[in-house]
This record gives C-alpha cells, structure tokens and sequence, in this order.
C-alpha cells in the first residue's frame, strides 16, 4: 500500500512540473492512454442515468451536495463544516453523510447521532471523526451506499436535512442543490482526467452545478480570470469565492490552544497528508512561520510509529520550536504512542469564510429550506 501511495504522490508532482524530465513525459505518456479509458467509462455511466437505465433514487428530505471537479482537496471539509452549522443555527436537524474514505467499516456507519460520538479512528475515516468532534448537535454518518445511509438518517435520527459530502458524481442519489468546490491554484487539475491529470470529470460536467465556489481565491491575482475560464463550462450558476482563514494551534489530544499569531517567528517543521499541501504551507507562511521543512505525504496517508519518530528526529535536528501538522492528519496520530516526543506537536485550526456569493447561497437555502438567516 505503500509503494502504491508513493507512486500517487510522484505522479502528482510529474503533473505539476509540466513534463519537464524524460521520466515524468514517459509516465504521463502511459497514463493518457488510461485516461481515455477512464473518460469513456464516465460517460457511458452518465449516459446510463441520463437514459433511466441506472436509476436515480430520492430521500423524502432536501439534499445538498458539496463536492469537487478534481481529486485532491479543494477545502471541501471545512465548508462542510460551515454549511451544516449554517442549517443548524436556522433550526434544521442535519445530518452529514460521507462516504468514509479510509475508514476500516465496510457497512454504513453512525459517526456521531448529533448528541455522542459513537465511533472513534481508525474505524471512523479521519474527516467524519473531525467533523463529529466540530459539530455538536450534527449527525455524522459513513457509507458507500449514500442512498441507504440517508434512509439510516432519516428513520433513526429523523434528521431533516441531508449534508452529502463529496457527492458531485455521486449520480445515483437525486440532489436538490449541487455545490462544486474549485482550487484557484488549480481549478481544472492540469486539464486532463484521471489518471494522467486530477478531473474526475470532463469540465462540462459543471454545468449540473447550481453554485460554484473557487476556494484559497487569495492565492491568485486574477480571481476574475478563473471565473471567465468557468463561465465556459457553467454560464449561469453564481460563482463565489472563498477563503481559510487560521483560527488557532491545537495541541495533542485538544488540550491545549493558541493564538495563530504564536507562529509569528518560529522556526518550525511541518507536515501533512492531505490533498492540498501547499494551501496549508502557504496558510504557516502567511502567518510569519520559518519553516525549516515540509514534509508531504499522500492524500489521507496513515502515519506509523516509524514516521512520527521520523519526523520528531528532523525537528530536532533543526532545532525547531515545534512541528505543526493538519487537523485532519492529527486526527491519526493520537492512536500512536507520543510519549517519546520531545518537540512540541501542534495542528492548525481553519474555518472558510465566503468573500463573494454569500448573498446566492442564501437565496438558494431559503427557497430550498423555507427558511432565511435573518
């Protein structure tokens, strides 16, 4: 599994470099021919539900989809985050259905019933256990078969409203309102599908999309630019933009919280497995850090005693304050013993906050839900 996450991560950065080095234009070569392939079976499978052939299955309860165009991440979590707790504060009983990514069930899953976590990493995936533990009062709930995980929802917590996380080609579960989260760094995956590029679809799938929101927008000069290339793809859907913003370090285990302006200065060592690694080395920079090192692991690695130890080695060596991971990654290392750690272990804390479109999102909850902020 490893040497498999391995070869992931170097073909990611093959596709970032622009095929500069015989090795990266050989390998990129290979996968096109993958990549048709794959883009065939995608059509065909959108065909068979366009036809009725592949049915198309409805809960009795508005559903709301947050996903993405490309693999990788693109902040989907963090606006997950910040929908559900939208709805539960207009009084809706929310409940978020993921399909649990790297969770070790099989079967649908109850993460959190909105009152007590009932399950705990590494049976839980990392970003539902993160969500339960951000949003009191919300359930959360894992399971391929998102159809039958609602039904779960609806009849044993009598939830009122659907969250589907990654769910944008989720086709077999209806959806009253399709939200697709775009990366201004990167916000068509190198304009090639999968495997050779990160589309998981071609980019007139964005025209289902009922709103559109380009995240990390303050990372681009031109977010103008990025939305004239959407408008192509999505003519009409409203397109907003977004950004993270750093709320605090959280130490191992939650015990202990600090001020984001403490990295102001501090020479530390970072690291992360998540789909967006420059987006969070870029959020430590920002916020005045001296990073003596970044080390980036695969999208949802499982980290072992070996690499904390590892790790902990390389931020002594270089004399770091500390080393500062994700939430998400911190999530899988409370299971290790940390005994041995001598560095202090922090995990940055982000929110989403909207800088354009709040006012479409808003239209569309209300006529979708009945029910306005104010």
């Amino acid at each position: 599994m490893k040497a498999v996450e391995g070869l992931s991560a170097w073909t990611v950065r093959c596709m970032a470099a622009g095929q500069t080095t015989w090795a990266a234009r050989c390998w990129l070569a290979f996968l096109r021919l993958a990549s048709h392939v794959y883009g065939g079976l995608v059509l065909l499978r959108a065909a068979l539900f366009a036809r009725g052939v592949a049915s198309v299955r409805r809960l009795p309860v508005p559903v709301l989809s947050v996903g993405n165009l490309i693999a990788g991440g693109t902040g989907k979590t963090p606006f997950v985050e910040m929908l559900a707790r939208r709805l539960q504060t207009q009084g809706h009983q929310v409940a978020i259905v993921l399909r649990g990514y790297r969770g070790r069930s099989t079967t649908p899953m109850i993460i959190s019933d909105g009152r007590r976590l009932l399950c705990e990493p590494p049976v839980a995936a990392d970003e539902a256990y993160l969500l339960a533990c951000h949003l009191p009062g919300v359930a959360v709930l894992t399971g391929a078969d998102r159809y039958r995980v609602g039904q779960i929802a609806l009849e044993q917590l009598k939830c009122g409203v659907i969250v589907l996380d990654d769910g944008f080609q989720h086709l077999r579960l209806y959806r009253d309102l399709d939200i697709v989260l775009l990366d201004a760094a990167n916000p068509l995956g190198y304009g090639r599908l999968l495997p050779s590029g990160l589309l998981r679809e071609r980019p007139d799938g964005l025209g289902r999309a009922d709103l559109l929101v380009v995240t990390h927008a303050d990372s681009v000069s031109d977010a103008d630019a990025i939305k004239r290339s959407l408008r192509r793809y999505a003519p009409s859907a409203p397109i907003a933009l977004a950004v993270h913003r750093p709320l605090g370090l959280i130490g191992l285990f939650g015990e202990e919280h600090l001020s984001p302006s403490h990295l102001d200065g501090q020479r530390l060592v970072a690291f992360s497995g998540i789909g967006n690694p420059r987006g969070f080395e870029t959020s430590l920079v920002r916020l005045g850090a001296v990073i003596l090192a970044h080390h980036v692991f695969p999208d949802h690695y499982v980290y072992s005693a070996a690499d904390l130890e590892a790790l902990s080695a390389a931020a002594m060596k270089g004399r770091a304050a500390c080393m500062v991971t994700t939430e998400k990654d911190m999530v899988k290392l409370t299971r290790l013993n940390l005994e041995k750690m001598v560095t202090p272990l922090y995990a940055l804390a982000i929110s989403l906050e909207m800088l354009e479109g709040e006012e479409a999102l808003g239209r569309m909850l209300t006529c979708l839900l009945g029910v306005s902020d104010s």
